[in-house]
């Protein structure tokens, strides 16, 4: 797997496979960029490039208190090693690392795609304040619970986005992997509430913008995603049939696709 080395030291890893219009996939909390192994085998026809996120899979950890936009430079490091622009799609808290390196990278950028991004900041500019309340009130306690030893407390993350019982109905390996990363994803939580772009900055993304969700996913998904495209200048939304959080393993043909018709504008 290539690498790149970022100015303060860190390594950051990233696939790249195929050839074509370069694509730069950024996974979400907690995963890794082979997350979207299924989604990637539809778009046999782009050079896809998967960089693992700083302290995911084979990527080196940043030091201190990282955040959305520290995060958002290893995957502008990868966009630089492309000789030509870039299109750009990112997952769930991937999709904020995404519009950061979007921001910070806007002449590489073709255009980017966002599959429920957890951009809380854009109910906050809108003045959306019930999904907001109650999404702060529910993750502020997951926080609290994992970083005070309680790693078991992933089944709070887990239950926002799937509902009640669902971490008990996952493999028991896919439940220890969330347990054992458990602090990582209670501090891209915690960077993704902490979020301060404001309207001006994303007033200035001038490129076309697609925002993706599940449409079984809850009320507050589609609520992010028409926030966020109402801020942008030239963005629509897109809601994808039964799909959840979940949708680039059981929609990744669904997810490619919009990936694709983007990307054919």
């Amino acid at each position: 797997m290539p690498s790149l080395t970022l100015p303060g030291g860190a390594r950051v890893a990233f696939g790249d496979a195929g050839a074509g219009p370069p694509l730069v996939l950024v996974h979400g909390s907690p995963a890794e960029g082979r997350a979207w192994g299924r989604v990637a085998r539809h778009l046999a026809d782009f050079r896809v490039l998967t960089p693992d996120l700083p302290g995911y899979g084979g990527s080196a950890a940043l030091s201190g208190s990282a955040g959305t936009a520290a995060m958002a430079r290893a995957v502008a490091a990868v966009i630089e090693t492309v000789a030509e622009p870039v299109w750009l799609a990112g997952h769930s808290y991937g999709g904020n690392v995404a519009l950061h390196a979007a921001l910070a990278t806007r002449t590489r950028i073709k255009g980017l795609v966002l599959f429920e991004p957890v951009f809380f900041r854009a109910l906050a500019l809108s003045g959306e304040r019930v999904h907001l309340d109650a999404a702060a009130d529910h993750f502020t306690d997951y926080v609290r619970r994992v970083e005070s030893g309680d790693h078991a407390a992933v089944d709070r993350m887990v239950a926002f986005w799937f509902g009640a019982g669902a971490f008990e109905r996952l493999p028991a390996p896919v439940r220890a992997y969330l347990e054992n990363a458990a602090p990582r994803n209670a501090a891209d939580v915690k960077a993704a509430f902490a979020e301060s772009l404001s309207a001006a900055d994303l007033a200035r993304l001038d490129v076309p913008v697609l925002v993706g969700y599940g449409a079984a996913s809850p009320a507050v998904v589609p609520a992010i995603a028409t926030a966020l495209a109402g801020l942008l200048p030239h963005a629509a939304t897109a809601p994808i049939a039964d799909a959840t959080h979940a949708m680039l393993d059981t929609h990744p043909e669904a997810v490619a696709g919009l990936i694709r018709s983007h990307a054919a504008r």
